[in-house]
This record gives structure tokens, C-alpha cells and sequence, in this order.
């Protein structure tokens, strides 16, 4: 049992770790597109038709890919006036109750975004621009962004045993 616990806390650290690296990586190209798209337009009077659409994925892979890693670092939004003056009980009880909520909500999204992904397989849907990008790809964000947010919700940190 013991050894279960610590291998989910590891896993969801790790996860959430390199979760975080991805986005970062795609926070480094989102900034290098967006200073190619304002040289592009305004230096060389060439605007690139396909930045809005690309800096649109990266931000999706941002916010995705990070998820994990906020829950972790104790980041996420709480009621942090009440939480505070919580005794010690209540603040383990008011963990438990959001582990539980966020372990549901994971799983929904991890459902609900492999259907998706699923269906957009089968149909072959494609954006509607000229890029004519897979969607697929987008939408598996969706239940990544759950399983690294499961992983996470699953892993005790150290804030919890404060």
C-alpha cells in the first residue's frame, strides 16, 4: 500500500513535471511566432496567414499541458480567507473533498475528450482554414490535460500534510 502511494505521488510529479517542460517549450514557440507574425506584417508587409491559427494550438497545448502541474504546486483557485483559518481536520476533510471532486471531473474529461478525439478520427475533421490542420490533434489535448490532471489529483503533495 505504502509503495502504491509513493509510486502515485512520483508518477504524478514526474507527469506533471514534464507536462510543465512541454508547455514552456510551447510558450518559447508561441513567443518566437508571434515576434515572426509582427516582423512579417509590419517590417516585411507579408502577413503569415497561418500564425493566428498556429499560436491558437500552442496556447491550447499551454493551458493543457500545465494542468497537472498547478494542482501540484498548491496553485489552483481556493477559497484561500476561509481555507486559512481552517483547523487542521477541516483543511485534511476540505483536501479529501476536493480530490474526490477533481479524481470526477478528470475522468469526464478524459471520457468525454477521447470521444471526441474519436470522432473526429472516424470523420476526419479538419480546420477550416487554409492550414486544413487534423483536429484530432487539438482535441487529444483534452483527455492528456485529464490524465496529467488525474495523475496529480492522485499523487499526495506536500502542502496536503501541512
Amino acid at each position: 500500500m505504502k509503495f502504491s502511494i509513493k509510486f502515485l505521488s512520483k508518477l504524478g510529479f514526474q507527469s506533471g513535471r514534464g507536462g510543465i517542460v512541454i508547455a514552456e517549450l510551447a510558450l518559447v514557440g508561441l513567443m518566437l511566432l508571434t515576434v515572426y507574425a509582427v516582423l512579417a506584417r509590419y517590417v516585411f508587409r507579408s502577413p503569415s496567414i497561418h500564425a493566428l491559427e498556429v499560436s491558437q494550438y500552442l496556447l491550447l497545448v499551454i493551458s493543457w499541458m500545465s494542468i497537472g502541474w498547478v494542482l501540484i504546486v498548491g496553485r489552483h483557485v481556493r477559497m484561500e480567507a476561509l481555507y486559512n483559518v481552517l483547523p487542521r481536520t477541516l483543511k485534511l476533510s476540505a483536501n479529501l473533498i476536493s480530490k474526490l471532486a477533481i479524481i470526477l471531473f478528470s475522468g469526464v474529461l478524459i471520457w468525454a475528450g477521447s470521444v471526441n478525439v474519436m470522432t473526429a478520427l472516424e470523420k476526419g475533421y479538419r480546420s477550416s482554414s487554409l492550414l486544413s490542420f487534423p483536429m484530432w490533434v487539438p482535441y487529444l489535448l483534452i483527455p492528456l490535460g485529464g490524465i496529467l490532471l488525474l495523475l496529480a489529483a492522485l499523487s499526495i503533495s506536500p502542502k496536503e500534510t501541512e
